[in-house]
């Protein structure tokens, strides 16, 4: 991360930069075309273009491609929201880089699980360059998580009592943590004065009055969820307290809807993403991004490590799980996450990954997780324990190597300004050598040596030669003293230049004729070291780690796996060759090893696309053994059959069997997941997941109760068919996911008819006095607004009134349940009535909170939800 010691000149030719579009293409004409390709943005997944920002747009306020807005003041630009990478957003619209931002008081988007305050590099640049503080406009609360994020990121963790823990007993170059951080902790135009928070940051806190005086009458008022600016007592602009990512593509308006959590299945003419067929290697690395936080032309550094054909992702940048679902490649397929170091350049796409879909494996050491942790429960405003309930960890230990899907990592702290991990990945007599963000340069080793900085043994670690033994090199380059010149790395030889990527820089930072290149980006320049392996022990470990992602066979013991081994086949298929066919006698069930596969019916609007780890074809096991859909590959896939006597054998008298009747009994009554707008949004693998933990249908009749006041919340449910309401205490008010209130009025009929009108009123108030009689509450009834919020959430109100009830109809489809009431068993505090005739199908709270433990995701989505439609 090229953040503390960046070179004014370098960053200042950054921003003299303009859009892609007043490019004369003359620039870098040296460097080779390889090089100059992987200088551009091959995955700003979803950005909007900047072919899209007319003239037109450069006004008073401009709107950024990523989201947000810049308002022109006399004092200066001002910005309204910092979604990760926006830096590049003012250059390569050819603005000033703003240096006044507004914090939106949410600053982290659920939908995209993303931050939209990232204010590090918006500092960095500011101080590094302009030699200037930022100002940040937020309130106190803001002003304390920014400190403790920043605390993480600008300075390293303040306890390091445990770091000794990171380490095996026989490792003999360890870090003096203390010593390093402290080095690397001073202003670089003062090195006799300490690097701190406030000498980056200048807080300004709202008033009582919520507002912030900027000075030369430019004023920042927090009026309900608006932040308005006046200039000179005149209002010149009115922002919602609400980030809006910006994105661009087909399904732009379901992911604004839905965000990370949009059906990755329905998008038109999703064919097209599936004629380039993807197989993971044995052995190798994807490039996702190779430049650093202020290249406007590069995305920051990210990697996916290829093993046994299922990936290790090292520090993913922003929308990667968007890119590689538009690219076909299911979240399954990655399903370890490994952090270098708490800078946002490395780490701002990692908790989008981690809640992406199912629960993932954390890897990092102990000090750099909790760092991790504390950052963002800072800028989530959750828990330090709710945070780590969301994945899995896998602890790293210094000097002991750590065996992932069959290949062995050796980690080590490099030599950076706060706790960051390089390691060495061996499989099969290949190996890669991955530097972190490091300082390598011999003569200024010595000197940090000779200060007594680092120890003997850790300057000669440092200064090690092995790491140029490796069959591929990353290594980082960037600006000294905490990133490595990349001009010392031209006069390596040239055999290891052969084997060396420049990672953390962009193309045209390369010395010409140096030898130097960078890798290319994307899927489609993946570096391969091994293709394919004769290794048996390799292809089954392949297989376990696929039978073992399975949730059909969670509970599967040994045995139960083994015969799986020897009673299945693979089978390969060619693009658009038939696997099955509707209504055919089937006798095997499938699952995806490689590949895309369509299920489609005779019906058009029933599609549905499957990847690694899904499976289909049990259907076959019931109705007779007819097919119920066709199965057709998109690409070349690779398949594991177990035909029906073999599974039956196996899974005869287990739990296997009762999940699949229970999924054929919800599938052939009800499809209730295509019902509801949300969770028809769901991966194919989710909707089974939850399919199959559906319970049993229950009948209620009209102005029965479905729901008491004041019970053990045990069950949520789908409504399958009738009308039922929620009826809400007077205490609480209904609120969407997005943070914003749905008013509540009471709304007297329309009708023509008085009678009818009449009628209705004294049916309504013969619920209310029924209500009364059960509950013991003063409480009337009122009706909410007819326009529905995709998710409600109760929230308490300041004050209670006596004169209304708050309700909201649940019809077909919908979903219902105190999810938090669910989650940490506490009692209810709604009332759910049967307004007609109502047949509901039931989750049990058990079953849901195994269903939302594993799909973090969803469990942030769904915090203090009641309804879901």
């Amino acid at each position: 991360m090229a953040c503390h010691f960046v070179n004014e000149q370098e960053v200042l030719e950054y921003a003299s930069m303009t859009s892609s579009h007043h490019d004369d293409g003359s620039e870098n004409d040296s460097q080779s075309e390889d090089a100059k390709q992987s200088n551009q943005i091959k995955n700003p997944i979803l950005l909007k273009s900047e072919s899209q920002f007319s003239e037109s747009d450069l006004s008073n306020k401009i709107k950024l491609p990523r989201g947000g807005s810049v308002i022109m003041t006399k004092v200066g630009a001002i910005q309204f929201s910092m979604v990760p990478e926006t830096l590049k957003d003012s250059i390569n619209l050819g603005l000033d880089v703003p240096g006044i931002f507004i914090v939106p008081s949410h600053r982290f988007d659920k939908r995209f699980c993303l931050s939209v305050a990232e204010f590090e590099f918006p500092s960095y640049f500011s101080f590094f360059v302009k030699r200037k503080r930022v100002t940040l406009i937020t309130d106190k609360e803001g002003e304390e998580a920014i400190r403790t994020i920043f605390q993480e990121t600008l300075l390293g963790p303040k306890d390091l009592q445990k770091f000794d823990q990171d380490f095996s007993n026989d490792y003999n170059c360890k870090p003096d943590i203390v010593k390093e951080l402290g080095h690397f902790a001073k202003n670089p135009f003062n090195p006799n004065e300490p690097l701190t928070v406030d000498l980056l940051i200048n807080f300004l806190i709202f008033d009582e009055q919520n507002q912030v005086n900027l000075g030369q009458d430019v004023i920042v008022k927090k009026v309900d969820q608006k932040f308005i600016i006046y200039e000179n007592g005149k209002q010149i602009a009115k922002m919602k307290n609400k980030v809006e990512i910006m994105i661009d593509d087909i399904k732009s308006n379901a992911y604004i809807k839905y965000g990370l959590f949009s059906n990755p299945n329905d998008q038109q003419n999703i064919e097209h993403y599936f004629e380039q067929t993807f197989i993971p290697p044995i052995f190798g690395v994807t490039v996702l991004g190779c430049s650093h936080g202020f290249d406007p032309k590069g995305s920051v550094s990210g990697y996916i490590f290829w093993i046994n054909g299922l990936g290790v992702m090292l520090d993913p940048p922003p929308f990667t799980t968007l890119l590689l679902r538009k690219n076909g490649i299911p979240s399954r397929l990655v399903k370890w996450v490994i952090i270098s170091h708490n800078h946002a350049d490395h780490d701002a796409g990692t908790f989008q990954k981690l809640l992406e879909s199912e629960k993932t494996i954390l890897i990092s050491t102990a000090t750099i997780k909790e760092s991790f942790v504390r950052k963002y429960a800072a800028m989530t405003a959750f828990s330090v324990d709710y945070i780590e309930s969301l994945f899995n960890f896998e602890r790293v230990i210094v000097g002991t190597p750590l065996k992932i899907n069959g290949a062995q990592f050796e980690f080590h702290y490099s030599l950076h300004s706060i706790p960051c991990l390089s390691f060495t990945v061996r499989l099969g007599g290949k190996s890669i050598y991955f530097s972190g963000d490091t300082f390598y340069e011999p003569n200024g080793l010595k000197t940090i040596f000779e200060k007594g900085v680092i120890s003997e043994s850790r300057y000669n670690y440092l200064m090690s030669e092995d790491k140029w033994k490796n069959s591929l090199i990353l290594h980082e380059a960037g600006v000294p003293p905490i990133h490595t010149p990349a001009k010392l790395l031209a006069q390596l030889p040239s055999e290891v230049k052969e084997k060396l990527r420049l990672i953390h820089t962009a193309a045209k930072d390369i010395p010409p004729d140096s030898g130097l290149r960078v890798p290319g980006i994307g899927l489609e320049n993946t570096i391969i070291l091994i293709q394919q392996s004769e290794d048996s022990r390799l292809n089954t470990i392949q297989e376990l780690s696929l039978i073992e992602n399975i949730d059909l066979f969670k509970h599967a013991n040994i045995h139960q796996v083994r015969q799986i081994f020897e009673s299945s086949t693979i089978k390969n298929y060619e693009q658009n060759q038939n696997i099955c066919i509707q209504d055919e006698i089937g006798n095997e069930f499938y699952i995806i090893r490689k590949g895309t596969v369509k299920i489609h019916s005779d019906n058009p609007i029933f599609v549905k696309y499957m990847h690694y780890g899904d499976y289909f074809g049990e259907g076959c096991f019931f109705n007779q053994n007819k097919r119920k859909a066709n199965a057709t590959a998109m690409n070349q896939c690779q398949l594991i059959t177990l035909s029906k006597e073999d599974f039956l054998r196996i899974f005869q008298y287990g739990e296997v069997m009762q999940k699949l009747e229970n999924l054929q009994v919800v599938r052939s009554q009800i499809q209730i997941m295509e019902r509801n707008k949300f969770f028809s949004q769901l991966t194919s693998y989710q909707k089974i997941q939850l399919e199959m933990l559906l319970n049993q249908k229950r009948f209620f009749q009209k102005h029965s109760m479905i729901q008491q006041y004041g019970v053990m919340a045990t069950v949520a449910f789908f409504v399958v068919s009738g009308k039922a309401q929620v009826i809400l205490p007077s205490d609480y008010v209904v609120q969407q996911y997005e943070g914003q209130s749905v008013k509540i009025n009471r709304q007297e009929s329309t009708t023509s008819d008085h009678n009818k009108q009449q009628q209705q009123q004294q049916q309504q108030q013969q619920i209310i006095d029924q209500k009364k009689k059960r509950l013991s509450l003063p409480i009337n009834l009122a009706m909410l607004e007819q326009q529905k919020p995709s998710i409600l959430t109760p929230e308490i109100s300041e004050k209670s009134s006596i004169n209304e009830i708050k309700t909201y109809p649940l019809t077909s489809g919908m979903f219902f349940g105190e999810i938090d009431s669910i989650i940490k068993n506490k009692r209810t505090t709604t009332i759910v009535e049967a307004v007609e005739d109502t047949e509901i199908i039931i989750l049990e709270s058990s079953s849901l909170r195994s269903f939302l433990a594993d799909n973090p995701g969803l469990m942030v989505l769904f915090q203090e939800s009641i309804i879901i439609e």
